[in-house]
């Protein structure tokens, strides 16, 4: 029989430590990360509280994740199509549906110009990093627009893909975004609606600018 090794035993009381955590208490963060074996994203937390169905802030959960179902990744589980993004015929990507795109590159540009050079975005994990860890309700319409930008450019893929349905015109997608924007305009704080109003005008006005552009090729 093995002899049991005499153990210390000290006055003080038994305590828990949570290891994948610096303070030594528990955290979902720290469990999600050790799980994921990833850097979770603290500023996506605002994501979760702007005025934005459930069903889109997953979406942006997942796009920020890179967890669509972009041709690409259906191509990797031999799922159908050809893996090309319908405009550009290259592969198509998360990152290019949201970002390189033609059509993506067009509403872009449209936000820019009309919002202003603090919407110029050469790198959408920089961009989003000095945008998103704004506050106040900077923060908030942030994250309010830039869902709405890229849900649109979502649904227009979508329309694409499966329905074979393309743009007329390139102020198509501009004047859906608007649709969305203005949608949701009366959910917003109503600290925040005045703000958010002069985005609209803003954006109408060069939308009007801009829709007799010619067709998206």
């Amino acid at each position: 029989m093995r002899e049991v090794a005499p153990l210390p035993l000290s006055p003080d009381p038994d305590t828990v430590s949570w290891s994948l955590s610096p303070s030594g208490e528990f955290s979902v963060s720290s469990a999600y990360q050790a799980l994921c074996r990833m850097l979770v994203l603290q500023w996506l937390s605002p994501l979760w509280k702007a005025p934005l169905p459930l069903k889109i802030k997953i979406f942006v959960w997942q796009l920020l994740r890179d967890r669509l179902p972009s041709r690409t990744e259906v191509l990797k589980r031999h799922g159908p199509g050809n893996g090309l993004c319908p405009l550009c015929h290259v592969p198509e990507t998360g990152t290019r549906i949201s970002f390189s795109c033609v059509a993506a590159q067009a509403l872009w540009c449209f936000v820019r110009e009309a919002l202003g050079p603090e919407w110029e975005a050469q790198d959408l994990a920089e961009f989003l990093h000095v945008r998103a860890t704004q506050v106040g309700r900077k923060r908030r319409l942030f994250w309010l627009i830039f869902a709405a930008m890229m849900w649109t450019l979502w649904t227009t893929r979508n329309k694409m893909v499966i329905e074979r349905v393309f743009p007329r015109r390139a102020s198509d997608s501009f004047f859906k975004f608007l649709a969305f924007l203005e949608h949701r305009h009366p959910l917003v704080r109503l600290r925040d609606r005045d703000r958010l109003q002069l985005f609209l005008d803003a954006l109408v006005s060069t939308a009007r600018r801009l829709s007799d552009r010619s067709p998206v090729p």
